[in-house]
Formats: structure tokens, C-alpha cells, sequence
């Protein structure tokens, strides 16, 4: 047996195969693959990827028994009909029955990294933020989700935003002095804050840039600023929210679940450590998992692949699976 997961992105497209025994059997990379690029170029990131991979192994595509790509912005109804031609599309360039392949959501695939197929919910805040969960009826909800200008709350990208708002506040003194004042006007090189405005504003903000900031904040925390400490834990506290809100939403506030993690945003302590006390205050049956960085995005569509195929991985089994995958 032949799986293999793909989980393709704004800025590339990774692919790893699997065999029955959970031996990593080959990794590639292409092109990115995001649903915002031309039908042709997403075909092209995947077809490729793939057939970088099958090169590896020394094997034909008819060797691969399942095929899971794992895709972010299929939020939308247009989306996913986009998707589904694509995938329909890269099947029959193989030679595969369209059976063969499959594809979800990236926060599905998260979802499964966590709870591995478990009713619960799985919380990613990365870039963006959103929080998917499943019942044992197999009803979906989710939580977040709407993009940096409308929501994301605790995303990274949200955590950077905030830090911006506040030095300004801090610098004009309408707010509490902060160390971001200085740690970020030493990261734009700027030796008054106020001329970050020509770096933030001289061309059009790119969220994933902003984003970054979000790693100072949670260095400025650990040395004591509280400005920045109160603004991680309130994106713990979000967090948790969207997970709370997912198990009302699937009547599942009272029962025993997983509810887990995932993303960098939560390599802060602090985060991490408010996430899980509100989360475990609200769901008080919950287990909380995580968090889970790294290769976590290349497990969610591995373990539902396996599950696809009858196999259900045990903690044990996904750790070792992890550990195999470099996380």
C-alpha cells in the first residue's frame, strides 16, 4: 500500500508517500499550488510534485493506491467546484480513476493531525486563524477563519497588528510604554518609530510580512513587557473562543473530546499555555493536544488517507509517524 499526502500552498507544494507500515517512502517539493493561481498552474504544482515523488520511489502512478491533497482557501462554494475540476483535471494526466484522489480543506486535514478522526475540535493559528471541529455524526463547524482584514483574532498576523497599535499608542502616549517602541523600530531600522510609516505604508501591506512581527511580541513578553504579555494572552483567549464556539455549535460543550492546537502561534508559552487553561475551563471533559508545529500540515492528509483506507493511527503510531517526518 501507496499513500501519498500533498499539501499545497501560496508558495509551494509538498508531497510525501507512506506505505502500510508507516515508512516515509519519498518527500518532494514544487511550485506553490493555492487555489488564487490559474487552473493550469495549480495542475502544473501538483502534476509535478507528484511525479517528483513517484521519481523517487522508482514507481508508476498506478502503484499509489490514494492521493490526499490538503488545500487553504477553500472557503467558498466557487473554490471548491475549482478545486474539484482540478483535481479531476490531475487524475486523468496520471491515468488514475478519479477515486484515487482526494482533497479537503487545510484546516480538515488539522482537524484530523489532532484528533486523528476523534470528535473535537482543532484550532490553527498560523499566518490566519480559523478553527474547524467534527461530532460523531460527522456534522462539521467552524469558527474564524474570515482573513486578516475582517477577523483572524490571535493569528499571528492579528498579534502583529496589535503590537503596531499599540507602540503607536505608546509613542504618542496614549497608552502604556511598551518595548515594542524600540524593538520595532530597530527591526524596520528606523530610528524614530514614527518613520516605520514609510516602511509599513510604502507599498501594499502583505499580511504574511506583517505576520512576522508577531515573533518580537513573543520575545518582548518572555523579558517581561506586559503590554506584550497581555496581548498574547488575549490571542490565547480567542483562540480558545473559536474553539468553545465550534463545540456549541456541534452540541458537543459536555462531552468528551480533543481539542488541540495548531500552528506556530502556538510555539508562544504564553499563548499556549491561556489557550489551554480557557479551553479547559469551558470544556471541562476535553483533552487538549499540542500544540503541533512543523510537519503537521503533511500529517493531517496522511491520516486521512489512512483512514480512507480502513486504518486508524493510534497516538503512539502518530507520534512515531511525526517523528519520521522530521517534526
Amino acid at each position: 500500500m501507496i499513500i501519498m499526502a500533498l499539501d499545497s500552498g501560496k508558495t509551494r507544494t509538498s508531497a510525501v508517500a507512506i506505505d502500510e507500515g508507516f515508512n516515509v517512502l519519498c518527500r518532494a517539493e514544487g511550485r506553490g499550488g493555492g487555489l488564487i493561481y490559474s487552473n493550469d498552474v495549480i495542475k502544473d504544482a501538483l502534476v509535478t510534485t507528484i511525479n517528483r515523488c513517484l521519481r523517487s520511489m522508482g514507481v508508476s502512478a498506478d502503484s499509489v493506491d490514494l492521493i490526499v491533497v490538503s488545500w487553504a482557501d477553500l472557503d467558498t462554494e466557487a473554490y471548491w467546484v475549482k478545486a474539484s475540476g482540478i483535481i479531476g483535471d490531475v487524475a486523468g494526466e496520471l491515468g488514475l480513476p478519479g477515486n484515487r484522489l482526494m482533497f479537503d480543506h487545510d484546516a480538515v486535514a488539522a482537524y484530523y493531525a489532532i484528533t486523528l478522526g476523534e470528535p473535537g475540535v482543532a484550532v490553527i493559528a498560523g499566518t490566519g486563524a480559523i478553527a474547524l471541529g467534527m461530532n460523531r455524526r460527522g456534522e462539521r463547524a467552524r469558527s474564524s477563519g474570515w482573513g486578516w482584514l475582517i477577523g483572524d483574532e490571535g493569528s499571528a498576523g492579528w498579534i502583529a497588528l496589535r503590537a503596531l497599535n499599540a507602540a503607536s499608542r505608546a509613542y504618542d502616549g496614549r497608552g502604556p510604554w511598551t518595548s515594542l517602541i524600540n524593538r520595532l523600530a530597530s527591526y524596520f531600522g528606523v530610528s524614530n518609530l514614527l518613520n516605520i510609516l514609510d516602511k509599513v505604508y510604502s507599498e501594499p501591506p502583505e499580511i504574511d510580512k506583517i505576520a512576522e512581527l508577531a515573533r518580537l511580541v513573543s520575545e518582548e513578553a518572555e523579558r517581561g513587557d506586559e503590554v506584550s504579555v497581555s496581548i498574547l494572552r488575549e490571542a490565547g483567549r480567542e483562540l480558545a473562543l473559536d474553539a468553545v464556539s465550534v463545540a456549541e455549535r456541534l452540541g458537543m460543550v459536555s462531552d468528551s473530546i480533543v481539542v488541540g492546537g495548531v500552528g506556530s502561534v502556538f510555539n508562544s508559552r504564553i499563548v499556549w499555555e491561556t489557550f489551554k487553561e480557557a479551553v479547559e475551563s469551558r470544556l471541562t471533559k476535553a483533552t487538549v493536544r499540542g500544540p503541533l508545529t512543523g510537519q503537521y500540515s503533511i500529517l493531517g492528509p496522511l491520516v486521512m488517507g489512512l483512514m480512507k483506507m480502513g486504518i486508524r493511527l493510534t497516538q503512539r503510531e502518530a507520534g512515531e509517524l511525526l517523528a519520521r517526518l522530521g517534526a
